[in-house]
């Protein structure tokens, strides 16, 4: 086995310290380019209990950054690497560390990247740290690949890596429990919009379509179980609809993985591509999906195989969401054949097999 050296940052996103959780191995150091999330009543945490991941954030080391420049954490880093082959980053601010840490050290280097990003400065300072011996990129579907690669990555450093994702223990269990603590009454229906509070992730699409639902009326119930830098944008939209008494932002209260397990349906209303791995937790649960037809999900959803494909807009979401809530059938079989499909491509042993693949690759082109 190549063993890595993982870093992060606080604000590492939630479905990126997911990611971590199921991916990194139990020996290997977890190393925080400034304070861990956990220090922050675990905002960024996927799995909250009690505001914190214990079994993860316990792993996590912190390294101070001087000035706060990450660059400067990293060089701080260089007694953390131990026998550790390669650099894992995880964030931003840990891409800034971690490159600094790989020209120290001379260790190849991988970058894991929710999805291509959509920030010119992001992509300035990814397209100026990709090269021999520092940085390969791993990207969750084949579209986000070829996205990096049109922004001018060189293709033999652009890897591709499913999302892993875990099937709930006990789904019936997860759904009582969710039901119970958010009193959701008997004979309504739970939507859960799961995706990180970042731009471009459509969540007010989803709180649109609840209300225009309502308004049928159906007996509707929206969840959101992430957290992200949008939080409070995606909040004060929700609350404008006169529905906010039945939205439910569960982050800190309960495990999103439980919230997405307790769903009748996932949507999913990404306006771009901003990632993956919330969509590879609602098929590894299986549950019916509706999400956006095009990019990466699009990928995932397999050409409506695994997922309901939609356009992005408040109509389009509503008319997706009514014809899963209302179509028992196509939701009981779209959430089946996704279940098996995760099965086959999501599950973390597997995943983890791939990416240990690319560190070996990564190892290979080092010309440091």
């Amino acid at each position: 086995m190549i063993e890595a050296v993982h870093i992060i940052d606080e604000g590492i996103r939630p479905d990126m310290l997911g990611q971590l959780e199921l991916l990194a191995e139990p020996g290997e150091r977890i190393v925080s380019a400034g304070p861990p999330p956990g220090e922050h009543a675990g905002r960024a945490c996927p799995e909250p209990v009690d505001g914190a991941c214990p079994e993860l954030v316990e792993r996590v080391e912190s390294v101070h950054c001087t000035m706060g420049s990450p660059r400067l954490a990293g060089w701080r880093m260089r007694d953390r690497v131990g026998d550790a082959q390669v650099i894992c980053a995880w964030s931003d601010k840990a891409l800034l560390a971690g490159r600094e840490l790989a020209l120290t050290t001379g260790r190849a280097m991988v970058y894991l990247v929710p999805a291509a990003p959509t920030d010119a400065n992001a992509r300035k300072v990814l397209a100026e740290a990709v090269g021999p011996g520092l940085l390969n990129v791993i990207a969750p579907t084949r579209f986000a690949r070829s996205r990096l690669v049109a922004m001018g990555l060189p293709e033999r450093f652009c890897h591709v890596l499913p999302p892993a994702a875990l099937a709930p223990e006990d789904r019936a269990a997860a759904r009582r429990k969710v039901r119970r603590a958010l009193e959701i009454p008997d004979g309504a229906k739970l939507l859960v919009s799961p995706d990180p509070f970042v731009r471009h992730a459509g969540h007010e699409y989803a709180s649109w379509a609840h209300a225009m639902l309502r308004h049928i009326p159906l007996e509707l119930r929206l969840a959101f179980p992430s957290s992200g830098v949008m939080e409070e944008h995606y909040r004060f939209f929700a609350a404008t609809t006169g529905f906010d008494e039945e939205v439910f932002f569960t982050h800190g209260r309960l495990p999103a993985a439980e919230v997405i397990a307790a769903a009748d349906v996932v949507v999913l209303p990404q306006t771009r591509d901003c990632g993956a791995a919330m969509m590879a937790s609602a098929m590894a649960a299986g549950v019916a999906v509706a999400a956006r037809g095009a990019g990466s999900l699009g990928e995932l959803a397999g050409g409506g195989s695994f997922a309901l494909a939609m356009a992005a807009g408040p109509r389009a979401t509503s008319a997706a969401l009514l014809q899963l809530i209302e179509g028992e059938a196509l939701s009981a079989r779209l959430g089946q054949a996704a279940e098996a499909r995760a099965g086959e491509a999501f599950e973390p042993t597997v995943v983890t097999h791939g990416l240990q693949e690319i560190y070996a690759r990564a190892i290979e082109t080092k010309a440091f």
